[in-house]
């Protein structure tokens, strides 16, 4: 069996509410092959401003003809 391949996917990092995982602020967007995963700490320096956020949900969606988009959930630090 062969090693699953890396996908470059478009990436988006939302603020979520601490309360009920939704979408809040958008925080950040770029293509990456990086695996989020759960309690992963990112830290974004973009427009002047430093965050610190630790990521709390990855939601994975399959468009037409198979491209990848993800939403990573993340509360700020």
């Amino acid at each position: 069996m062969a090693p699953p391949r890396s996908a470059i996917v478009d990436t988006e990092i939302y603020e979520s509410d601490p309360f009920s995982a939704k979408k809040a602020a958008l925080l950040s967007s770029f293509t990456s092959d990086y695996r989020f995963q759960k309690n992963d700490e990112i830290y974004i320096h973009e427009g002047g401003r430093n965050i610190k956020v630790r990521v709390i949900d990855v939601r994975i969606h399959v468009q037409d003809g198979g491209k990848l988009t993800r939403e990573v959930l993340a509360l700020k630090l």
